[in-house]
């Protein structure tokens, strides 16, 4: 059993893609929702953005359920390794502030494209 543990973490980080489904208008502490590509064969969806009080962090998608009366969080996914969740944490964050710079970008090309259109 030891021996395949170590394999598992001797094993290479496949590649994580990221995008960004949906920007989150308003005062939430949620920013956006995500989904990443992993190695090209697997997908997930209902990554969350958060901002915190402590900064921005990655939230992987969690089911529910109620345990005395408390309300309890499982992840349905989330990565074995260090290495891993650094990749797809990394991806999630570039794929964030990507969508950021391109929703700047059309706020600020807006009011051009309606003077040019008015001239």
């Amino acid at each position: 059993m030891a021996t395949t543990k170590k394999k598992q973490q001797e094993a290479t980080t496949p590649q994580v893609e990221a995008r960004i489904d949906r920007l989150m208008d308003g005062d939430f502490k949620t920013k956006a929702f995500a989904s990443a590509t992993i190695g090209g064969a697997f997908a997930v969806h209902g990554i969350r953005v958060i901002e915190s009080d402590k900064g921005r962090f990655i939230s992987m998608p969690q089911d529910s359920y109620k345990k005395n009366g408390e309300t309890k969080y499982n992840d349905t996914f989330h990565a074995i390794t260090a290495e891993a969740r650094n990749a797809l944490v990394d991806a999630v964050n570039d794929a964030y502030e990507q969508k950021l710079q391109e929703q700047q970008e059309q706020k600020g090309d807006a009011p051009d494209q309606t003077m040019s259109q008015q001239m």
